[in-house]
């Protein structure tokens, strides 16, 4: 994503003022407009939204580029999610088709993919001692065909139709995310099919309810580590958001997910549920429902 199209142009900046004590008034009246490029330290915890005066945080917060060229942004704090603002990236509600004719022309033009279910083993590759991106440089990824799958024509209508599925893997949508943010993807439970872009979900909105559905869910590893049996991925949305991630050592080898990657991001389709600890955390069996995420693409995900 480049400059400029980031949905909060500037930030109101006034030190004192509190969302829900001081007037919006007082707000618009002396804050300060600043934009990510006039950012100061001494500002944070003191910037709000123009739209719906919630308290903001500026990211990266104290360089005015990340290291994958995504310039600095402001973005809504995940604690005030429920209070609607214009200046949120919406989230798609799923797509309608008018007819089976529709559906199947989508898939046949790559334009829709079905994925029945996720591959149990990744892919053959062979990854560069350094943990380098190289297995994303494969010329070809083959999903195997899966079961015909019902596909509805959209979020209100009862008609299905049995369209040709793949077996795939978040691996086979991060390696070609530039082009996948566009297409459509109707995943394994999924009641309607979504765009990709719509499907993702930042750990750094979680709130203390919990999903009821999956997503292709993304945040930074924090800590890998090794249980008796499993793998402990936490993954940190730099906000205070945690999530627990319960991995094969066999499939973290593969992938070579290790401590070497922290501060990288990770993508992992799922259900979460709540530990006893409070934090949400998720089990992941299969190999195909998990991956990092190519540098070169963090800067295509969403904003918040």
């Amino acid at each position: 994503m480049q400059n400029g199209t980031h949905r909060i142009p500037y930030a109101l900046y006034l030190r004192g003022w509190k969302y829900g004590e001081n007037s919006r008034e007082q707000l618009e009246k002396e804050g300060e407009e600043v934009g990510p490029s006039e950012y100061r330290q001494e500002m944070e915890g003191f910037i709000y939204c123009p739209e719906c005066a919630t308290p903001l945080s500026r990211a990266p917060k104290d360089t005015d580029i990340f290291t994958n060229s995504r310039t600095a942004h402001f973005r809504h704090r995940p604690a005030f999610k429920s209070v609607k603002c214009e200046l949120r990236t919406p989230r798609g509600l799923g797509l309608s088709y008018s007819s089976e004719e529709e559906l199947r022309r989508a898939v046949q033009n790559s334009e829709l993919a079905i994925i029945s279910d996720w591959q149990d083993s990744p892919p053959e590759y062979s990854p560069g001692e350094d943990g380098s991106d190289n297995e994303y440089g494969l010329t070809q990824i083959v999903d195997p065909d899966g079961e015909p799958t019902e596909v509805p024509l959209g979020r209100h209508t009862g008609e299905k139709f049995l369209l040709p599925s793949k077996i795939s893997t978040v691996f086979a949508i991060c390696r070609n995310l530039d082009k996948n943010l566009s297409r459509a993807f109707f995943f394994p439970d999924s009641q309607y099919a979504t765009l990709l872009n719509d499907k993702l979900f930042d750990v750094a909105l979680l709130t203390d309810e919990l999903p009821t559905s999956s997503h292709l869910y993304f945040g930074k590893i924090r800590s890998v580590s090794h249980l008796s049996k499993r793998n402990k991925i936490i993954l940190d949305s730099g906000e205070g958001a945690r999530v627990k991630i319960y991995t094969w050592p066999k499939n973290d080898e593969r992938k070579r997910i290790n401590n070497k990657f922290i501060g990288r991001t990770l993508l992992f389709y799922g259900n979460l549920y709540r530990e006893n600890d409070g934090v949400f955390a998720c089990k992941l069996n299969l190999s195909g429902t998990y991956c990092l995420l190519p540098e070169k693409y963090e800067h295509l995900l969403p904003d918040l």
